[in-house]
């Protein structure tokens, strides 16, 4: 899958946020944390790479780390809606349509580049699924109980049947669930992410506050790489610290 040109991965970058203001141009080990998910991006090498943001401190720190990003309005209302507006900026500039979109949160400093590449895969061939995500086994099942850790529940087959905060799936009768942890990544076949952003919020997405639930309300195949990642989402203070510990230990 290397060089392909018909994938664009997108990066959502805004500079607000409620628990952890400037998060993504907070410092990681010498560089802002979307950087590490840019580079993480290019490396995966599914296609080209573009941080989209509302804010040019962003845009100005992503192109002096030789980065390419574009301005999306600040009244954007999700990262998926920042990701549709920069792709068709992006496609206006090239005069072409791509086959394929990957929405890589830019608070994943840890993500992957072979998880990116495993996303994308579930995109292509015969059948591709209208939406492609990772997950990660949760080794610890105590670790379910945490609302602000998102769970996927798969079939045999890997299509996604539900994610929740809650501890899902629930285990009857003394049985030993296999709990899978969400990775903030998307990817979209090019129609269903027009698809997506033309649906309004849905009761679901609005009960658990997860915008993929939209998808599967309105009948949307979404399907997930089991990945191993260790992964830490930047959310709190705490969250980074934790990133900086690891970064030290494994010498950046």
């Amino acid at each position: 899958m290397s060089g392909r040109a018909d994938t664009l991965v997108v990066i959502p970058a805004r500079m607000g946020s409620t628990r952890l203001p400037r998060k993504v141009l907070l410092p990681l080990a010498g560089l802002p944390v979307v950087e590490w998910c840019r580079r993480a991006a290019a490396r995966a090498a599914v296609g080209p790479v573009v941080v989209a943001t509302d804010h040019e401190q962003i845009k100005s720190t992503v192109e002096r780390l030789g980065g390419l990003a574009v301005m999306t309005p600040t009244s954007c209302p999700s990262g998926t809606d920042r990701v549709a507006h920069a792709v068709r900026a992006v496609e206006r500039a090239r005069g072409r349509r791509f086959h394929s979109v990957v929405n890589l949160q830019g608070d994943e400093p840890f993500i992957r580049p072979s998880t990116i590449r495993a996303v994308a895969r579930l995109l292509r061939g015969t059948r591709p699924a209208d939406m492609a995500t990772a997950v990660v086994p949760l080794a610890d099942p105590r670790r379910a109980e945490a609302a602000d850790l998102v769970k996927a529940v798969l079939a045999e087959d890997g299509r996604c049947l539900y994610f929740s905060r809650s501890p899902v799936p629930f285990a009857a009768r003394g049985a030993s669930p296999r709990f899978h942890q969400h990775i903030g990544i998307y990817g979209f076949l090019r129609a269903a992410l027009d698809r997506f952003v033309r649906l309004p919020p849905s009761p679901l997405e609005k009960l658990e506050s997860l915008e993929q639930l939209r998808a599967l309300e309105d009948g949307m195949e979404i399907r997930a790489a089991v990945v191993k990642d260790r992964t830490v989402a930047i959310d709190t203070a705490s969250d980074l610290a934790r990133a900086a510990r690891m970064r030290e230990k494994r010498g950046s």
